[in-house]
């Protein structure tokens, strides 16, 4: 075969789809408009067949049968519609010797799922313009975007083209994936002349392109593999990282079949074999969600999982829902190909690809008689290795070397390891030596997380900690948690190594806290188990704690550290909990509390591990106000353990200045601290009093007051309003009526203008007032400091949304409003049905008479809604009950809430507590098991 020849050749084969061709013949002389319309009508009966096809045949036909049909009746409309469109221009009867129309991209592979855009180049054999090709190809792109095509088209002579193919790389990466639509097969050859040029001369740079597209796209798109909601595009081991393999393959090899790749040698044909099967799995999913959503769609939302794991078949098994199964499989598949990238890229720069061929031998260092590091990674020395009598131990001393050396375990060594991983046998496991070197590893703070991560992409990680490895690729099936469990536990040991490293501060105080732990390998090890109970579902807490014990009996831990780890573990969540879902400063919960803690050095290494473990969740999660909630209840615990951080004193002056610079005198500051007490000091953030301030005066003169900020994920509000019975729930009802999603809020009453006693709506955030709300004996506004997030986020810039929010709160302060019509709008405007669901089916109302001297706490578990909190909270307004502190917690889409109650300034009895336990249930539509 011919150079030019081979540079044409298509792996895929797109069938013809003869009963489209048959039915547009009968169409090409139509009148135009009932061309249009039918051609239409003719796509969409092809695409619900197909789509009716993939579903019932799952198990019969793969992805790409269902993409390359779709192309394939692609290629019938529009070679019909080119005929019409260059005859009725003028064309000769030969025209298809002097232009060609070639498919390219993603369509000219056959990978068309049923929204994907179409790309096309219209190539004319002579560079001179010639006016029917023009005509044709103007008529062509419109009648193609009339019968709806989502078009990418170019006319470019073959002269033009090799000019822009030098220069445009974007232009090169869709015209490499050419396939021949219409054209003599002399204009073929001459495409594939054309390319193997661009190879020779433009070929390196062309890959050196690719892969700074690559970094690009991981700064965008997020650089993990283990994204809850994956774009099945963009993320790494997806859709685009097949695409750069092939055209690897192309620019190394002169193939358009993924196995030109074994031309790199220590790529092998079975992972090249595996990466087709990965982009067939793509594919499948991409094209269900694209028949699904009747559109372009390419992130696996929460829900889509759930509806394909049922259409593949996955079932519950081993208390894994199948769900959690299919994304298990789909993990360990992308994860593969994101591996296989890096090897191949590792290959092409060693060999010159990239660029100039390294001179490998200047940056080679001998680490030991098995191991060798060149250019910053580690390889094996030697082929013999694998048949040492203790080659568990030499791998675990070489990971603490490489970790020591600042070096990272090469894609090629961590193949050898994976396949050799049945070397790492219980002996390796019970070692207490190697117990040691481990916990070494551990105790290198700011570089623990590098070196586990490659252990843990060998597998090595999960060898020697079982429990460990079956977090491997395991999904947390929530809307709150963004990561799966493993890449999880890896950014949060990041975390630590980032404070440590002096690259994050940490909460509040943490930098000198940090570095004051003794027993840091204890700290991380603590954080690498916590959420290991999370393999078998809900309970994770406690099932992880028990399973504390055979690891630091295999790790050789003694009673003293073993307990600390298992109190990490065991605890891992208590410093959240508190902080979000009680009042903390109430003397009994404070000391109840504390007496769990234990110590001060406990309660700093649990500290610590919170911001790890917090900060992990995801992006922007962890805010600033609950990072400043952590550090009170830290301060709180000290204090009741006898170790008092005497920070009080510091804040109220910090009140003081930040308004005396908004221009209060020092004596309106004083009377300002004074009448907020003494837990406004500890609530208000800096930058937020002069604002709160201004808000009570504007309320004060005009009835209700209201501010607010646009942030890039929120919309900060503060308004305050004239205080009554029941006014929390018309509030909240009034927020979700105007389309907004409370994240947080802060509520203070604010008796006389400026005093208040603090009243807490969403985090933990005061302290009970001494009067119960709507008690007061004098006029009284609510003083509220909310983020907000819109459900139609154009509309915060639009004066008029912040015109009607205020006419509407100050209609609330007056008296009862209609809350269900304001809910009833909201639940009818355009996205109000959130796009996560995680199918969260176990919902719990609960009454709690122990923790609290003063005050009846109810928890709320439920799936949260448009008008879940204000429902809640006329529930237990029109029970007669205040609502004295409230702690409201949005964890993706369950709603935690939290609240305390009593009646009359009095706690509730038994009997009444259940009673408003019914009155709830009953309210948000529940079962009395619930």
């Amino acid at each position: 075969m011919s150079s030019a020849r081979r540079e044409t050749t298509h792996i895929v084969h797109v069938p013809e789809a003869t009963p489209v061709v048959t039915a547009m013949r009968g169409l090409t002389d139509a009148p135009r408009a009932e061309l249009v319309a039918a051609v239409k009508a003719l796509r969409t009966r092809e695409l619900a067949a197909l789509a009716k096809h993939q579903v019932d045949h799952l198990n019969e036909v793969t992805g790409l049968d269902i993409c390359t049909a779709i192309a394939g009746m692609t290629d019938a409309i529009i070679a019909a519609l080119a005929r019409r469109a260059f005859e009725r221009a003028g064309a000769p009867a030969d025209w298809t010797r002097h232009v060609a129309l070639f498919a390219v991209g993603g369509y000219g592979r056959g990978e068309q799922n049923p929204h994907s855009d179409i790309d096309l180049l219209v190539a004319p054999r002579d560079a001179r313009p010639v006016p029917w090709i023009q005509a044709g190809n103007a008529e062509l792109q419109t009648l193609l975007w009339d019968v709806g095509f989502q078009l990418g088209a170019s006319l470019r002579p073959f002269a033009e083209l090799e000019r822009v193919l030098k220069e445009d790389f974007v232009t090169a990466t869709a015209v490499v994936e050419q396939r021949l639509l219409l054209g003599d097969q002399s204009l073929a050859d001459d495409m594939g002349e054309l390319l193997a040029r661009f190879r020779a001369k433009r070929a390196r740079d062309f890959l050196r392109y690719k892969f700074d597209e690559v970094a690009k796209r991981r700064a965008q798109a997020g650089a993990s593999v283990f994204l809850m909601e994956p774009n099945l595009k963009s993320n790494p081991g997806c859709l685009r990282d097949v695409q750069l393999l092939r055209n690897i393959a192309f620019m190394v090899a002169g193939g358009r079949n993924l196995l030109a790749l074994e031309e790199l040698e220590v790529v092998q044909r079975a992972d090249l074999e595996q990466a087709t099967l990965v982009n067939d799995h793509l594919l499948m999913l991409r094209s269900l969600m694209h028949f699904h959503h009747g559109r372009k769609q390419d992130v696996l939302a929460l829900q889509d999982q759930v509806r394909i794991a049922t259409q593949l078949g996955y079932q519950d098994v081993s208390r894994l829902r199948a769900v959690e199964h299919l994304m298990k499989r789909h993990y360990a598949l992308v994860l593969h190909v994101h591996q296989l990238v890096e090897l191949v890229a590792s290959r092409l720069l060693a060999r010159g690809h990239l660029g100039r061929k390294p001179i490998l031998v200047l940056s080679r260092r001998v680490l030991d008689r098995d191991f060798t590091s060149v250019s910053g990674k580690v390889y094996l020395s030697h082929a013999g290795f694998w048949e040492l009598p203790d080659v568990g131990a030499r791998l675990m001393r070489m990971c603490r070397t490489a970790q020591q050396k600042d070096l990272r375990l090469s894609f090629e060594l961590q193949r050898a390891i994976r396949e050799h991983l049945r070397l790492i046998d219980d002996g390796v496991r019970h070692d207490r030596e190697l117990g040691r070197v481990f916990l070494s590893i551990l105790g290198d703070a700011g570089r623990v997380r590098p070196i586990l991560s490659d252990m843990h992409a060998c597998g090595l990680l999960g060898a020697y900690l079982p429990e460990f490895g079956n977090l491997s690729c395991h999904m947390q099936f929530d809307s709150y948690h963004q990561y799966t469990v493993d890449e999880h536990t890896l950014f949060a040991l990041g975390n630590l190594d980032a404070v440590a490293r002096g690259q994050q501060a940490g909460l509040p105080g943490m930098d000198g806290i940090f570095a004051a732990i003794k027993r840091k390998d204890l700290l991380y090890l603590g954080l690498l188990l916590h959420d290991m109970g999370k393999y078998m579902g809900r309970g994770h807490v406690a099932r992880g704690a028990l399973m504390v014990e055979p690891v630091a009996h295999r790790l050789g831990l003694d009673e003293a550290e073993e307990e600390t780890v298992w109190f990490l573990v065991e605890r891992h969540v208590a410093l959240s909990d508190a902080s979000r879902m009680r009042d903390f400063r109430e003397p009994s919960f404070l000391k109840t509390f504390s007496d769990r803690i234990g110590s001060a050095d406990r309660l700093d290494m649990l500290y610590c591990l919170t911001y790890g473990d917090a900060k992990a969740v995801g992006e922007g999660v962890l805010t600033g106000w609950q990072e400043a909630l952590l550090a009170e209840i830290r301060d709180a615990v000290l204090e009741q353990l006898g170790q008092a951080t005497n920070r009080t004193t510091g804040r109220h002056e910090r009140v003081r200045e930040e308004l005396v610079k908004g221009g209060r005198t020092r004596d309106d500051a004083d009377t300002f601290v004074r009448s907020l007490g003494d837990n406004y000091a500890y609530q208000a953030m800096p930058g937020e009093v002069a604002r709160h301030a201004r808000v009570i005066d504007e309320a004060a003169k005009d009835g209700v007051g209201l501010i607010h900020e646009i942030k890039d994920a929120f919309v900060e509000v503060v308004a305050a309003v004239p205080d009554r019975h029941g006014l929390f729930a018309d509030v909240t009802a009034t927020i979700s009526g105007h389309g907004f999603d409370i994240i947080d809020a802060r509520t203070w009453i604010s008796r006389g203008g400026l005093g208040a006693q603090p009243r807490d709506e969403k985090a933990l955030l005061g302290s009970v007032p001494k009067m119960p709300i709507g008690q007061e004996p004098s006029p009284a506004h609510v003083l509220y400091h909310f983020r907000l997030k819109a459900v139609v986020p154009g509309r915060v810039k639009e004066e008029a949304t912040w015109k009607k929010l205020r006419l509407d709160l100050a209609a609330a302060g007056r008296g009862p409003i209609d809350a269900a019509a304001l809910l009833a709008r909201r639940r009818a405007s355009l996205g109000a049905t959130k796009p996560a669901d995680s199918g969260f089916d176990d919902p719990a109302v609960k009454v709690e008479q122990l923790t609290s001297d003063a005050h009846t706490i109810v928890d709320v578990h439920a799936k949260d809604q448009p008008g879940l909190l204000s429902r809640l909270c006329r529930a237990i307004s029109e029970y007669g009950c205040d609502i004295a502190y409230a702690c409201i917690n949005t964890m993706g889409d369950v709603a935690v809430d939290v609240f305390y109650v009593n009646r009359a300034g009095v706690k509730l009895t038994d009997q009444d507590a259940e009673g408003l336990r019914s009155v709830i249930i009953a309210a948000l539509e529940l079962s009395e098991a619930s």
